[in-house]
């Protein structure tokens, strides 16, 4: 059976001054993870755009802001 694994990654406050797409590169190129053949793909999220899509959605912002920190510890 084959088998995949999301992994979700809180990154350091550091990583706020490099572009999303150095991240990728650079989680691509230099992670190393147990049993993993490839990496297939890397995808950084911005918390605040998530939020505010939350709330375009109709969602109340107290449950958008819980959810959001839900989602991130």
């Amino acid at each position: 059976m084959v088998k995949k694994v999301h992994i979700i990654i809180n990154l350091l406050p550091e990583a706020s001054d490099v572009s999303s797409i150095q991240i990728e590169e650079r989680i691509k190129n230099e992670a190393q993870i147990p049993l993993c053949k490839e990496i297939e793909n890397v995808t950084v999220e911005d918390i605040d755009a998530s939020y505010v899509t939350l709330q375009n959605h109709g969602v109340p912002s107290n449950v958008a802001k819980n959810l959001m920190d839900l989602y991130t510890e």
